[in-house]
């Protein structure tokens, strides 16, 4: 990318903080697992999550796996953190290597971003939490009984809460960290009819909570086709095709 003069630079941050995508699309830089470090060129589908992120306050995905949804979640993560001041952002993950794994990703796009646009510093730097000199935080914690009761929120991100066995209790107690205005994310493959995750997904679809639902079966992506689906279903069970490729919760 060319070296850009100083009026520009400053013209590129403000577009960035005004909107998640072109700053993503633009800047941001992912580890693709056969292509290693690549440019993150957002789909469709992902561009329309972002928009959604935006649009409404609470968002419950119900998706198939492989779309790239965490990696999404990451990214915007990360340009709430640096664009805004004072802002609490909490992931959930099912383990303490999920955890992890997301904050390695918001790393990996941080560290990969031109210089002059990561405005504020760095102020603590670890495996579970990046915190910024604008008092800006992402933390990411695995599932337990208090996970996240004391904090005050402004996005909270539950990754895979089909899989998290107290997610039903877990709800109650975190809930009550959004209620200044903070947001929330909400993504998981299905994982049988029942559970927490189950009911907010199947209500927002009804329209019956304060949730918007989006969908993502196997075939949003654009380069997945009928060979790619019949190949993948080769080695699973028809449940295992339900759960992770068709969105199924039955």
């Amino acid at each position: 990318m060319a070296v850009l003069s100083k009026d520009k630079q400053v013209s590129e941050i403000v577009k960035c903080g005004k909107n998640s995508s072109y700053f993503i699309n633009t800047y941001v830089k992912i580890q693709h697992p056969t292509r290693g470090l690549v440019k993150f060129n957002t789909y469709k589908f992902q561009d329309e999550c972002l928009t959604k992120f935006d649009d409404h306050r609470f968002n419950v995905i119900l998706k198939s796996r492989q779309l790239g949804i965490s990696t999404v979640a990451a990214s915007y993560a990360l340009w709430l953190a640096l664009f805004y001041k004072d802002k609490a952002i909490l992931i959930i993950a099912t383990k303490l290597a999920v955890a992890q794994n997301f904050i390695k990703k918001v790393k990996i796009a941080l560290q990969n971003l031109p210089g002059w646009l990561v405005m504020p510093s760095l102020k603590s730097d670890t495996k579970q939490m990046i915190e910024f000199s604008n008092g800006s935080s992402i933390k990411a914690i695995p599932t337990s009984e208090d996970a996240g009761r004391s904090e005050a929120l402004t996005l909270l991100i539950v990754d895979e809460a089909a899989f998290i066995s107290n997610f039903d209790d877990l709800w109650t107690g975190l809930y009550p960290t959004l209620s200044t205005g903070g947001r929330a994310i909400v993504l998981s493959t299905p994982n049988g009819v029942g559970g927490q995750f189950h009911k907010l997904y199947v209500e927002a679809e009804a329209r019956l909570n304060i949730f918007n639902s989006i969908k993502l079966p196997w075939d949003v992506h654009p380069e997945r086709d009928d060979a790619w689906f019949e190949n993948e279903s080769r080695n699973m069970t028809r449940k295992q095709i339900a759960q992770e490729l068709l969105c199924d919760f039955a």
